[in-house]
């Protein structure tokens, strides 16, 4: 399966909710989370825009399935991800991945 194939899947089912409105069964995390493993690496700037904005919202959880995500969106190169960040809704892994970011940048100085 292509990555866009992939991407194509991932957004059948939707962006993860937060852990705490989650309703067993509306959503087949399993799947997500299989579907996040068949990714070829590294993605491409466009594929890391995509797959942040499947992010549960801010300051929220979806059974850390999230972290599956940041890890594939960390693939890209670090000079990218602030264009990832600039082109992404508000959600946590936008969040998060600043963070990282701003962190990792200040280490460098």
């Amino acid at each position: 399966m292509t990555n866009e194939q992939i991407l194509i899947e991932l957004y059948k089912i939707g962006k993860l909710p937060s852990g705490s409105d989650f309703e067993y069964g509306t959503i087949p995390l399993d799947k997500f989370d299989e579907l996040l493993r068949q990714f070829n690496l590294p993605i491409t700037e466009n594929e890391a825009i995509k797959l942040i904005n499947l992010s549960p919202p801010v300051d929220t959880s979806c059974y850390e399935v999230e972290w599956s995500l940041l890890h594939l969106i960390e693939t890209v190169d670090v000079e990218v991800l602030q264009n990832v960040l600039n082109n992404s809704e508000e959600n946590e892994l936008k969040r998060i991945i600043q963070i990282r970011l701003d962190n990792y940048l200040k280490e460098k100085l």
